[in-house]
């Protein structure tokens, strides 16, 4: 499933005028097009979405941040094959940026130390919560090595989630998958296991 422009469009009708994201989200994707296409590519997609570059804890239109996420893997996708491994890549940028962080690197460590992904995606919710202001998410343990993640009301397209889900799996050296579905425009469910 691709995201063509009227995706991208439907997406942006869900919002509301308070969505927001964090403008970590923000860097992490300008980051991302920098390093695989250039300062010049990156600026073309920052300038008419904001004049400066994102600040990490601010929060800025969730709308912009679709426009974003669309274009910029729409630029990516010749480097990737795909447009859904260019959004997939998205993500991933997104949970590395954040583990790059003072806080990422804290949630880290305390994780890490105890080996178990599970001690994470159970944290998906709330994490998920300071990253964005719209939607909601579920956990739910399947077993030792496997959990379910149901997100309603969202606005992401499912790959950039399966991104950031699976970037969580490599940040703690895991062999794993995360399978994503949509079942309608918005709301959603990833199963997650892991070796």
């Amino acid at each position: 499933m691709s995201l063509p422009l009227d995706d991208l469009e439907q997406r942006i009708a869900l919002t509301r005028p308070g969505d927001t994201v964090r403008g970590l989200s923000f860097a992490a994707v300008l980051r991302l097009t920098h390093e695989r296409l250039g300062r010049d590519a990156a600026e073309r997609l920052r300038a008419p979405l904001m004049q400066r570059s994102p600040v990490d804890f601010f929060s800025y239109p969730a709308v912009d941040f679709l426009r974003l996420i669309g274009f910029a893997s729409e630029a990516l996708q010749p480097g990737y094959g795909t447009r859904e491994a260019a959004l997939r890549a998205c993500g991933e940028a997104i949970v590395g940026t954040f583990f790059e962080s003072t806080v990422g690197q804290t949630l880290l460590r305390l994780t890490a130390g105890a080996g178990d992904p599970k001690r994470m995606y159970s944290n998906a919710p709330a994490s998920y919560g300071t990253a964005v202001s719209y939607g909601q998410r579920e956990y739910l343990a399947l077993g030792d090595k496997r959990v379910r993640l149901t997100f309603k009301g969202d606005l992401l397209p499912v790959q950039v989630h399966e991104g950031i889900l699976g970037g969580v799996l490599t940040a703690l050296h895991r062999e794993g998958h995360v399978r994503g579905t949509e079942r309608c425009l918005g709301d959603s469910e990833f199963l997650i296991e892991w070796a």
